[in-house]
């Protein structure tokens, strides 16, 4: 295994060296088909850059099996660094057991799946059945990738997603969410209110999915309640708010301009948010145009009253939100959230209470888009047998979980009929942070079990 294993790590590595943020996975969709063209293997790219890939087995029963990853990471870095995720590599750092980078995120989610999937479709010993290994893109914002794939390119009927983030569970179901953004547009007034910058930074961020309960304390929350505190001293009037860097995540910092004639200030904000490790500063800055003191209530009050963190809990069922992004665009405060959850009718309620907060707040609510959920299939095939090749090599038998965040496979399951589906991985822990970190003895566990699998002939 410890070839496997370092072959996995090189081929990580080489992975880290290629930009493929959101939206721009070009240059690693090359990357893939010179990979495919260096092995002899079939490969396919479509107008979106998904890339699907297709090796021949080598046993008896050589039934196709589709193993899928994204291509795409969140791409977050700490204030002070320089790092440019167009051109620049992932600097990793190994720690033992433990993988992370310097000052940014790591790109585990989806790195370890990619790397996993390319070193068997390299592979010239492992034994498989045929593979059809799929790369989408643009998972982490529009889904889009995994929406308009022709998925009658494909003839499995067994998919395995690799874009769990644990390695004791296997994932048998998902939430469906519905994604909209809040527009209010007001008219900016000028006046001669002296102005300053608040910027709220260092905040505990995370998979809005996963780590819904830092969703509360985002730093676009921390900063409409430093707002709201700041009103009842006296009247504040809203230049400019600008929070959040990535679709899906909770926003780790926030920045705020803002007229007001409450003196010292800076201590006033500090003061109110007294919060070990998170960054608050205010100081002077000149800006000649603001909202009025109504307007900016009515931004205040949208960011605070909109859906956010866990909403409901019931029956093992769980409704959350979450805003991802604020920004000012002249005139206009646009906020962007996130709803989810299982049960169709929890969803469409909260999101209905959404558009009525929006409405007393004058703002315009346009929906960006809506998933469906994955739904267990309690007669899966797939489930059962990977338990099985589960206990047979880690000696336990895995849990199956329905996860709050969003995965592929809802979209894939609604556009291929009869799929039999799972969801399986690797312990990460804070992806989608400048603190994310990936451990190598859970990936040998997972590639092991998928080895496991894939090898077993009566699979």
């Amino acid at each position: 295994m410890n070839e496997i294993a370092n072959r996995f790590l090189e081929l990580f590595y080489k992975i880290s060296q290629i930009p493929r943020e959101s939206g721009k996975e070009k240059k690693f969709a090359d990357f893939l088909e010179i990979f495919a063209k260096d092995n002899n293997l079939e490969c396919y790219r479509d107008k979106s850059n998904n890339i699907l890939i297709k090796k021949h087995g080598n046993k008896e029963n050589n039934e196709p099996v589709i193993l899928q990853a994204h291509i795409d990471m969140v791409c977050v870095k700490r204030e002070n660094s320089n790092h440019n995720f167009d051109i620049d590599p992932i600097e990793i750092i190994k720690n033992g057991d433990v993988i992370s980078a310097r000052d940014t995120s790591l790109g585990a989610d989806q790195g370890i799946g990619l790397a996993i999937m390319l070193l068997i479709l390299e592979s010239s010993k492992m034994k498989h059945p045929d593979l059809e290994c799929l790369f989408t893109t643009e998972e982490e914002t529009t889904f889009n990738g995994a929406v308009s794939f022709d998925y009658s390119k494909l003839r499995g009927k067994r998919l395995i997603n690799l874009d769990h983030c644990k390695d004791n569970s296997i994932v048998i179901g998902c939430d469906a969410d519905i994604c909209n953004k809040y527009i209010f547009e007001g008219k900016q007034i000028a006046s001669s209110i002296p102005s300053y910058k608040i910027r709220v930074c260092n905040v505990k961020g995370g998979n809005s999915g996963i780590e819904i309960e830092r969703s509360n304390k985002s730093a676009i929350t921390i900063m409409a309640k430093i707002l709201q505190k700041l009103q009842m001293v006296d009247d504040v009037l809203i230049c400019k708010i600008l929070g959040g860097k990535s679709e899906g995540d909770i926003a780790t910092s926030c920045e705020c301009i803002i007229k007001t004639k409450i003196k010292d200030i800076e201590n006033k904000v500090k003061e109110n948010f007294p919060e070990d490790n998170i960054q608050i500063q205010a100081y002077k800055t000149l800006m000649e145009l603001s909202f009025s003191v109504e307007d900016s209530k009515k931004i205040i009050n949208e960011i605070i009253n909109l859906k956010q963190g866990l909403v409901e809990a019931k029956n093992n069922i769980i409704t959350s939100g979450n805003i991802w992004i604020i920004e000012t665009e002249k005139n206009k405060v646009i906020i962007t959230g996130i709803l989810r959850s299982i049960e169709e009718k929890g969803l469409q309620k909260q999101n209905r209470e959404n558009y009525s907060i929006s409405k007393k707040n004058d703002f315009v609510v346009e929906e960006i888009y809506q998933d469906s959920a994955w739904i267990p299939n309690i007669n899966s095939k797939l489930k059962e047998d990977y338990k099985n090749i589960y206990y047979k090599v880690n000696g336990e038998y895995p849990d199956f979980e329905i996860t709050h965040g969003g995965l592929e496979c809802s979209c894939i399951a609604k556009r291929m009929t009869g799929l039999d589906i799972i969801s399986i991985g690797s312990i990460i822990e804070d992806f989608h942070t400048a603190n994310e970190k990936m451990y190598i003895s859970s990936c040998e566990k997972t590639i092991k079990t998928l080895l496991a699998y894939l090898e077993c002939e009566n699979n």
